[in-house]
C-alpha cells in the first residue's frame, strides 16, 4: 500500500470530521426532540395533577358538607329523644 500524501491525509481528516459533525448534529437533534417530548409530557402530567387536586378538593368539600348534615341530624335526633323523655 503506497504512503498517502499530506493532502490525502488532510482530505481524509476533513471527511472524518465532517462525518462526526453530521453524527453529532443528529445526536443533538434527537436529544432536543426527546427534551421536547419530555417537556410536553411533564406539562400534561402537571395539568392532570392540578385537575386531580381540584377534584379531591371538591370531594373533600362535599364530604365535609355531608358530615355537617349528619352531625346536625344526629343532634336533632338526640334533641327529639330528650324532648320525648321529659
Amino acid at each position: 500500500m503506497p504512503a498517502r500524501t499530506v493532502g490525502q491525509r488532510v482530505d481524509r481528516l476533513e471527511k472524518v470530521v465532517a462525518e462526526l459533525a453530521v453524527a453529532t448534529r443528529k445526536g443533538f437533534d434527537q436529544v432536543a426532540k426527546q427534551f421536547k417530548e419530555t417537556d410536553r409530557r411533564m406539562r400534561e402530567t402537571d395539568q392532570q395533577i392540578r385537575e386531580t387536586s381540584r377534584r379531591m378538593h371538591e370531594m373533600d368539600k362535599k364530604t365535609d358538607e355531608r358530615i355537617d348534615k349528619l352531625v346536625i341530624a344526629i343532634g336533632e335526633f338526640i334533641r327529639r329523644q330528650n324532648a320525648r323523655g321529659k
